[in-house]
């Protein structure tokens, strides 16, 4: 199983091929901590295409934000992405931050390495990246963007995530980002 933290949580990872890579569900890492509700992925704003992917949902409420998180893995095997709509409830507003600070701070396991621009896609800020998931070398795609601007000058979403290639070809996560319906 690979070990990846996100916002205090494991995720549990594997390739249904090779038993490494498509992402499973969460685990909490902190028994104290509010846990993730697994969801139909039609009731949360984040959509995508499902044909060609086995998809994970979940919603999580932690204290003025709420978490949707969309999951999808190739059946292939091949590739995966993991995609999270943060919304603020209340007072809270999120400052912009980049992308790589973003990124490895929500998936603070997420080692990155040659960190390079990425295509945009859907009007995302992409960068380019590789990693080793279990061992495997793999070509990933980060990605995010805010939303619903503050009159006071924050935002009130922010969509971050990334997917990964195990094959190296980066083009795998750019098609796939395409099928995704970003909220606005």
């Amino acid at each position: 199983m690979i070990s990846l933290w996100y916002r205090g949580k494991q995720l549990r990872s594997f390739f249904p091929l090779l038993a490494v890579l498509a992402i499973g569900g969460m685990l909490c890492a902190d028994p104290s901590a509010a846990a993730d509700e697994e969801v139909e992925c039609n009731s949360i704003r984040l959509q995508m295409a499902s044909e060609g992917y086995d998809m994970i949902c979940s919603v999580d409420d932690v204290s003025d934000i709420t978490y949707e998180t969309l999951e999808a893995n190739a059946t292939d095997g091949s590739h995966f992405l993991v995609v999270t709509d943060a919304r603020t409830n209340y007072g809270y507003i999120f400052e912009s931050r980049g992308l790589r600070e973003s990124l490895t701070k929500i998936f603070s396991e997420l080692e990155v390495s040659n960190w390079t621009g990425g295509k945009g896609e859907q009007g995302l800020t992409t960068s380019e990246f590789d990693t080793d998931v279990k061992t495997v070398a793999s070509a990933c795609v980060g990605f995010h963007k805010y939303t619903s601007r503050d009159q006071w000058g924050g935002w009130r979403r922010h969509v971050i995530g990334f997917g990964c290639s195990r094959g190296g070809d980066r083009k795998q996560v750019y098609e796939a980002l395409k099928k995704i319906d970003f909220p606005n």
